[in-house]
């Protein structure tokens, strides 16, 4: 049995990032593995979220741990989030990766995690390109992605 951590968007953030996670969850603790989700407390600040709401009115997942406290903007949280994960000791992280803007706080994060020197790092990419280019995606995307062992891709074209 595996000790299995998902980052990423998840209950109670809507969203189809945040219902292949909770699925993806819940395959792993089908399979006998202990699983949990680390989402987000603050995903996107309001004048960057395009939709009406980020959240779900559905009720949560039954027999789901899920951890909402990583903070998009907030480095002294992305600290604090890698160090908790640093002593828990996951055997894996699974961790998606959608938007450059995610990437300080998800490589900050991950890179706290890997000082424990046990716990292996998988992406699920989703756009490591961004359909619509901005300032600082390379270099978000760079640092994200040097914080990684492994990488799933949703597309070629990724």
């Amino acid at each position: 049995m595996a000790r299995i951590v998902i980052m990423g968007p998840a209950h109670p953030l809507r969203g189809g990032l945040a219902t292949f996670n909770q699925r993806l969850c819940r395959q792993f603790l089908d399979e006998g593995h202990a699983c949990s989700i680390f989402s987000f407390s603050l995903q996107y600040p309001s004048f960057l979220f395009p939709g009406t709401t980020q959240y779900s009115s559905d009720p949560a997942p039954e027999n789901m741990e899920i951890h909402t406290v990583i903070n998009s903007v907030n480095p002294f949280n992305w600290l604090a989030t890698g160090e908790k994960l640093r002593k828990l000791r996951p055997d894996l992280i699974v961790v998606r990766y959608w938007l450059p803007f995610m990437g300080p706080a998800l490589g900050t994060i991950l890179r706290r995690v890997r000082k424990n020197r046990h716990t292996r790092i998988i992406t699920i990419a989703d756009n490591v390109i961004p359909h619509e280019k901005r300032p600082g995606d390379a270099v978000f995307t760079r640092y994200f992605l040097k914080s990684c062992d492994a990488f799933v891709t949703m597309s070629e074209k990724v």
